[in-house]
């Protein structure tokens, strides 16, 4: 069972080529087969959409926002919109903690919903395994992006 998946909607070339390595490595993280048993009954897994502001596109916006049921699968998603200024200029220790905070707070708001619909098969493995997995991406060197 994957555990989250992430997408990314980048305003500009240049947003792309910021988040673009972090979003990589968090797929790798969370979006893979686990060991072990499924995270929920029914759900396919959770999804975390970027929406980075650029030069050509600005979402206007800043964290988590839009929790909602994906009309076309079982997926519960919830968008984190960064603004420009956030990752303009900014080193690899200060994205990577501003993004792990976003993750967190979008991470906490999924979870509170999924216990609400009783859809959890195990709370303390899939908090356990966030943790694990957030540890990962704050400690794991960043892919490299090819053609970018």
């Amino acid at each position: 069972m994957y555990m989250i998946q992430f997408g990314a909607q980048c305003g500009s070339t240049q947003a792309d080529k910021a988040i673009g390595s972090y979003h990589i490595l968090l797929n790798k993280i969370f979006y893979q087969k686990q060991d072990g048993s499924d995270y929920f009954k029914t759900l396919l897994f959770l999804s975390i959409v970027f929406r980075v502001s650029g030069k050509h596109q600005d979402f206007g916006s800043e964290g988590a926002e839009f929790l909602q049921k994906s009309a076309s699968r079982n997926v519960y998603t919830i968008d984190f919109a960064i603004p420009q200024e956030r990752w303009q200029n900014k080193t690899d220790v200060e994205l990577r903690s501003y993004i792990a905070e976003g993750v967190r707070s979008c991470f906490d708001l999924l979870k509170q919903k999924v216990l609400e619909l009783d859809e959890v098969n195990n709370i303390d493995k899939l908090e356990r395994d966030f943790e694990h997995g957030m540890t990962q991406f704050m400690t794991l060197p960043l892919p490299e992006l090819k053609g970018k």
